[in-house]
């Protein structure tokens, strides 16, 4: 084992993660937003949010392999699942924190709904939805290591399973560490963004 291949392998997860939290993180503040101006779809939505969110994203492992095939897909469909549900009732739930007052001058003034939600609700609400993105994150790195050790040839998770298999327990336990290592700084960076910001 080299270094150009633990370099490969922290790069390969981590820009997995990168955008799948990305893409999870924009369709959950997406889809926040609209079942918060709907309120009776999201009433009815709510009971299939809660039952996915409760099912652990490993369980899709599995069937994300048989609709899809192996490779990128279904580590992105089990990333997806695991971020998407949790993250939308989290950003209903700072939709709700939002003062009421503020929202109903903004409506008084003529702002329409594009506007009160670019110029009022998203500039006030930042650093919470930021938040938002961090616990997503950290959701993301735990899963897709598990995900990886299904079907791709690179990555952490990949990498774990292999040793596991060749009993090489130094290198696994240096995977792990790099996995919390990794974990702790990229939390910092995004929390220190959420305060600048």
């Amino acid at each position: 084992m080299n270094y150009n291949t633990i370099l490969s392998d922290i790069l390969f997860s981590f820009s997995r993660v990168v955008v799948a939290t990305s893409i999870s993180w924009l369709f959950c503040v997406s889809i926040g937003f609209f079942l918060h101006k709907f309120r009776s779809l999201y009433n009815i939505c709510l009971p299939v949010i809660n039952f996915m969110r409760q099912i652990s994203p490993f369980v899709w492992l599995p069937f994300a392999i048989m609709l899809v095939g192996l490779g990128e897909l279904p580590i992105a469909v089990v990333l997806f699942t695991a971020m998407f549900f949790p993250g939308v009732v989290m950003v209903f739930e700072v939709i709700e924190s939002f003062p009421r007052d503020v929202y109903e001058e903004a409506i008084t003034s003529g702002a329409n709904h594009l506007q009160l939600f670019f110029r009022i609700e998203l500039p006030i609400l930042w650093k919470q939805l930021v938040n938002i993105f961090r616990i997503l994150w950290s959701v993301g790195w735990s899963t897709v290591i598990a995900a990886e050790m299904l079907g791709v040839s690179r990555g952490l998770g990949f990498r774990l399973l292999d040793f596991r298999y060749l009993l090489e327990y130094k290198m696994m336990l240096l995977y792990i560490f790099i996995i919390g290592s990794i974990g702790i700084l990229s939390d910092l960076g995004i929390r220190r963004f959420s305060r600048q910001n």
